[in-house]
């Protein structure tokens, strides 16, 4: 963020297509508040989440049940999730039984050692249907097409599952495109569209988000598209490709997400009170 900032301060001295695109991505952290819709598809399922938030207050979100959630609720997990953020990791949940913390959830009882191995991960070939199966290639950013990665007592029991990097953090798209704009390799601009490849650094912050201790980036690459509206961002498209450590195995990751913003500064965030009680710990 703070070198999203710098980039801004020195964009407003100057007026070229690049700087105009700098300076559009970082005007939604000037707006009070906003409300978006992403749709979200990788190589295990596709999704939606829809949010609301007030960047000097709360983030509501609702999504699909995050698998870490689902298993502390056990069988009255939802199909959905609504959740209220006040930061990355302070949030409170609804359940069956009201609003509740993490920590009032049921915890799992993990019985890991700390034995480490390294195992070899193997690239699923890109989504090229139109090409012969001699063609194919390995992944359509360019990573190699098996990778040596050193887990702690990591299990291989379900290498033929497509892996869904579905997460369930506080994922802010003014946070996102800050991302985007100070950790891209490079940017172009036609009209009011901008594209460009972002940097492993940045490609992994949009991989994993805040507060996922029990996920672990261990490469990525990606690119993104936006669409300017009126000096801002209306609309972004992001494609990621990389290796994540999650529970101790590694799995590849390819996803695309598009977000689409909406109600800017007249966005409202209804708390209700009993949530409000957890997060303010009255």
């Amino acid at each position: 963020m703070l070198a999203a900032l710098s980039l801004l301060a020195a964009a407003n001295l100057r007026a070229d297509p690049v700087d105009e695109v700098i300076i559009a991505a970082m005007a939604l952290s000037d707006r009070p508040n906003y409300s978006w819709t992403c749709s979200v598809s990788d190589d295990a399922q596709t999704y939606d989440i829809e949010g609301k938030t007030q960047l000097d207050g709360y983030t509501w979100q609702r999504q699909p049940m995050p698998r870490i959630i689902a298993q502390r609720l056990g069988r009255s997990a939802g199909n959905e999730l609504e959740a209220i953020f006040k930061g990355p990791s302070q949030y409170v949940v609804e359940t069956e039984n009201g609003w509740k913390t993490l920590d009032e959830l049921p915890k799992r009882s993990p019985d890991w050692n700390d034995q480490e191995n390294w195992y070899y991960l193997s690239m699923p070939r890109a989504r090229t249907p139109d090409l012969p199966a001699d063609e194919q290639i390995w992944d359509e950013f360019g990573l190699p097409p098996a990778v040596c990665v050193p887990v702690l007592n990591a299990t291989r029991d379900d290498d033929d599952k497509p892996y869904s990097n579905a997460q369930f953090a506080l994922a802010r798209p003014h946070d996102e495109l800050a991302v985007i704009v100070s950790a891209y390799a490079d940017l172009q601009v036609e009209g009011n569209v901008a594209w460009g490849m972002l940097t492993d650094r940045g490609a992994q912050l949009l991989l994993v988000h805040d507060g996922h201790e029990y996920i672990k980036p261990v490469l990525a690459t990606g690119r993104f598209k936006l669409w300017l509206v009126g000096g801002t961002v209306g609309k972004y498209l992001v494609e990621l490709a990389g290796i994540v450590v999650v529970n101790r195995q590694p799995h590849y990751v390819r996803q695309k997400s598009m977000t689409v913003l909406k109600d800017v500064g007249t966005t409202v965030v209804a708390v209700p009170q009993e949530a409000w009680r957890r997060l303010e710990g009255s």
